[in-house]
Formats: C-alpha cells, sequence, structure tokens
C-alpha cells in the first residue's frame, strides 16, 4: 500500500529521500507541495484502501497547510474538496504524541511537554522527599 503512494510524484525532499507520507498503524500522513498533489496522493490512498475494504473517515480527517514564517497567509481556505469528500482545515494537530501547527513552530509542543513533566513531577514530590528513618 505504502510502495503504491510513494510511486505518485510529489511531497518533499528530505536529504536524498523524497518523503509524500508518513504512516504509523492506521494513520496517514499525506505530505505535498499544494492541494493538486495531496489530492492525488488521497486519490492513490483511497483506490488502495478501497481493495481492503477500508474506507476514509471524513469527520477525522483533516488538513494543514504549513507554512514559514513570516510567509504571507495568503490561502486562507476552510475546506479542502477531493471528489466528494471535504475536510475541515486546522492550524494545528496532534500526530503520535507530537502537536504539529502551521507555522511549523514546536513551542506549543514543548510548552505542554513542560507541562506535563512539570504535573507529574509535582503528583510524585511527597514520593520523591528522602525520608530519615531511626533503627532501633
Amino acid at each position: 500500500m505504502i510502495q503504491s503512494i510513494k510511486t505518485v510524484p510529489s511531497g518533499t525532499k528530505i536529504g536524498k529521500e523524497q518523503l509524500n507520507v508518513l504512516t504509523y498503524v492506521d494513520d496517514f500522513a499525506l505530505i505535498g507541495k499544494n492541494e493538486i498533489e495531496i489530492s492525488k496522493l488521497f486519490v492513490e490512498l483511497e483506490n488502495i484502501a478501497r481493495n481492503f475494504w477500508l474506507h476514509t473517515n471524513e469527520e477525522k480527517t483533516k488538513h494543514m497547510i504549513v507554512e514559514r514564517k513570516n510567509s504571507l497567509k495568503k490561502n486562507k481556505i476552510g475546506h479542502l474538496k477531493i471528489k466528494n469528500y471535504k475536510f475541515e482545515r486546522v492550524e494545528k494537530f496532534k500526530y503520535l504524541g507530537v502537536i504539529l501547527n502551521e507555522d511549523n513552530n514546536n513551542q506549543i509542543d514543548l510548552q505542554e511537554r513542560i507541562k506535563n513533566a512539570n504535573k507529574t513531577y509535582f503528583m510524585l514530590q511527597k514520593n520523591l522527599r528522602i525520608k530519615t528513618y531511626q533503627r532501633n
């Protein structure tokens, strides 16, 4: 399934590899430079998935446009329409525990991790105190 999607010319180059899909179990993240590339990838994914009796959950599927900082947010579409599907645009989402956002800025994820670490630390703090016990 993944090999077929990788043959679609799209995505971004990282090192020597052309990357157009990230997968983990049943989660897919399609990567394209524009809506046309994403549409081609989605159509290919849908065609392959249909052979395995899999379908796309339109309510759970979102799209995000990642742009560089300081770029003009010229593309303000709210939904991405591909075939009979209409996908909501989001500014951020969590993928495999990491918060991704459209500015490609990891500050939100970093703040979330610090908050969770502090919460865990203070919950465990009473157990972490060193107590001296007297021997009889």
